[in-house]
């Protein structure tokens, strides 16, 4: 059935007349003729009761409008949908995004998207590095807004960097090392830590830089996904972290300071990263184009 036979169904009902319901569609009236006459042989029935002034439903006719009132409906809500979701006024935009990207930057781009694009459906979820780039793998995601990886994993990816910072040893105000100077990394080794697992860049870099030390990775360890609860058991004890220094800035980073510890201090790349090929929806470019401007003002995440 065309969707245009039941528009001119539709018109020929509300003007009770094929003569005038063609004049309201601007057409022949013998073409709008044809058209019911067809609509009415390819359901087996007739639809109108010819009168000598104008048409009357017959009780299939009154059937048939019952439907086609939603039909007209439904296919204009969806013309509506597929032009948002082309212009980027609509969509769904599933999102990864780091410890540091959850507490700066990405809330502020997010407001502005739904302050200027409110139909814009936007999803956000929180973790770390390799568990965001399966899900961005697998099509879950859009993209990821995180820790740019390790070489290696361009190929997978297309990655583009934002903002930089700076990896260190942090622990809480009044720490017993606070005062020290240049704190060798084997002082640190048989302290309790608290850190993201294994699977983390971070982490990864730090038992690097250990093991280039010639020390053994920290046994004392308490790990979580949660960068709050890391930076609130530092605050709470004397455990230790490896973090960046932006982390520092939000409320959870109150009454932590960073240990002078300049033998694990590296420089931590993040950005976006895409699938690769990169295929966005209009919605989905539009989000990405309000990260990289605050991202723009914020080089340091």
């Amino acid at each position: 059935m065309d969707i245009r036979q039941i528009s001119y169904f539709l018109r020929v009902v509300e003007e009770g007349s094929v003569t005038r319901a063609a004049e309201r569609l601007n057409i022949a009236q013998p073409t709008l003729s044809k058209s019911i006459k067809y609509l009415e042989h390819q359901l087996g029935v007739e639809l109108f009761e010819r009168l000598p002034r104008g048409v009357k439903l017959t009780v299939y006719g009154e059937k048939l409008l019952d439907h086609a009132r939603h039909v007209e409906v439904q296919v204009g809500a969806a013309i509506k949908d597929l032009s948002g979701i082309k212009s980027g006024n609509v969509g769904k935009v599933r999102i990864g995004a780091g410890p540091s990207w959850l507490r700066r930057l990405l809330p502020q781009a997010i407001a502005e998207v739904l302050d200027e694009r409110p139909d814009i459906n936007v999803s956000v979820t929180g973790g770390f590095d390799e568990a965001l780039l399966t899900d961005l793998s697998a099509g879950d995601l859009d993209f990821v807004i995180a820790e740019l990886p390790l070489r290696g994993q361009e190929q997978d990816f297309c990655l583009e960097a934002l903002t930089e910072d700076r990896l260190c040893i942090c622990a809480r105000a009044g720490h017993a090392l606070q005062q020290e100077k240049d704190i060798p990394l084997a002082a640190l080794q048989n302290l309790q830590w608290v850190l993201p697992s294994g699977a983390t860049l971070a982490r990864k870099k730090l038992d690097a830089i250990m093991l280039s030390h010639g020390l053994q990775l920290p046994k004392r360890v308490t790990e979580s996904d949660s960068m709050s609860f890391i930076l609130s058991l530092v605050r709470e004890s004397d455990a230790v972290t490896y973090t960046i220094t932006s982390a520092l800035e939000s409320q959870d980073g109150q009454g932590i300071i960073i240990l002078d510890v300049p033998s694990v201090e590296a420089i931590r790349r993040a950005g976006l990263i895409f699938r690769n090929p990169v295929l966005l929806s209009p919605a989905v470019s539009f989000v990405v184009e309000t990260v990289r401007k605050i991202a723009g003002n914020n080089p340091r995440n």
